[in-house]
């Protein structure tokens, strides 16, 4: 029977434990801040390699270089992004309420275009008007401030990567502390790996679906392109996403633009899910779909919008995590490890 300073140990134990978990979770958004930042400074640390060993940049202005040439990318794409889709907003109030009466007789509900002026109305009403633009400027202060710390810490992480992994791998044990620097590393090389698969696979889906929309004569269609591309950064779910404005200013030009533009976005995810996929995860980084799929749903539930933009990434770490630590050292299966290979 245990004495009463061990069991007082115990409860001391268990109430440490039980008080971390409270932190963790009152502070689950700050850590998924942080691992965005440790995204961006793998994209960040990769682009500065690649500066340094293919166009010789010297290593002291790579990683700067690298630096602009990412806020500069991003900056330009929400630049095409803003011009663009305020475009098809303003095309969509143009075209949608004439296409709405066709597209009510073909549902069955002849009152669908009066209702959905009326919802809009409503939406717009004075009363709700200012409280809903306060929610807006507060929700983009918000976003402005979360991409700040994001950008900060991803250049500190990625301009001294060992000073960070170091002071991560003493907070263990010193008999572990080889295999967590082990699994830093591959973790690492696994998500470099998934990074470039991904910017490969977002770059073919943004330039087949621009072109596919172009040839069928949908309105801005290498804004919707690129906004396909953009969306493909979130597995399964973001390409039905991005189908639907393609859809809706198609749907505005005639119902056989709409067939053609829903059989593109059919024809070029079948492409990108068993052509261009397999061969490019042949040396990246291949996580199950139904994973992935039930990852989404999970991390959305827990961290919001946020979760669901971070799922794959986050998907990938647990994926490397759970087959390095626990099916090969606890269970001792023998299973490959997705950047062990560097």
């Amino acid at each position: 029977m245990p004495s009463h300073r061990e069991l007082v140990a115990s409860l001391l134990v268990a109430a440490g434990v039980l008080i971390g978990l409270a932190a963790l979770w009152t502070l689950r958004n700050v850590l998924l801040l942080a691992f965005a930042a440790v995204v961006f400074a793998v994209v960040a640390r990769a682009l500065a390699d690649l500066l340094h060993e293919r166009l010789r940049v010297p290593g002291r202005a790579a990683l700067p270089l690298s630096g602009l040439i990412l806020a500069g990318t991003a900056i330009a794409v929400l630049w095409l992004l803003h011009r663009h889709v305020a475009a098809q907003f303003g095309q969509l109030a143009e075209r949608v309420p004439a296409a709405l009466p066709a597209l009510g007789e073909a549902l069955g509900l002849p009152g669908l275009s009066d209702a959905v002026v009326e919802a809009a109305r409503q939406a717009v009403s004075a009363e709700g008007a200012f409280g809903k633009l306060a929610s807006i400027g507060l929700t983009a202060m918000g976003v402005v401030a979360d991409v700040a710390l994001i950008a900060f810490g991803a250049a500190y992480l990625a301009s001294e990567p060992a000073l960070y992994t170091a002071g991560l791998v003493k907070l263990f044990p010193p008999r572990l502390h080889d295999g967590v620097r082990d699994t830093l590393t591959t973790l690492g090389n696994a998500l470099r790996l998934w990074l470039l698969a991904q910017s490969a696979s977002m770059i073919i889906t943004g330039v087949l679906t621009g072109a596919a929309l172009w040839l069928i004569g949908v309105p801005s269609p290498f804004a919707l392109g690129l906004i396909a591309g953009v969306a493909e950064f979130v597995p399964l779910v973001g390409p039905f996403l991005a189908s639907v404005p393609a859809l809706l200013l198609a749907f505005s030009i005639s119902p056989q633009t709409t067939l053609w533009t829903g059989l593109a976005f059919l024809v070029i995810q079948q492409i990108e899910s068993n052509l261009v996929q397999p061969i490019i995860t042949r040396a990246a980084v291949e996580v199950p779909p139904a994973l992935l799929l039930f990852a989404v749903v999970a991390f959305g539930i827990l961290f919001g919008i946020p979760g669901v933009l971070l799922a794959a990434p986050l998907t990938v770490a647990a994926f490397v995590i759970v087959n390095k630590l626990y099916v090969r050292e606890t269970l001792g299966e023998q299973t490959s490890v997705p950047g062990e290979d560097g």
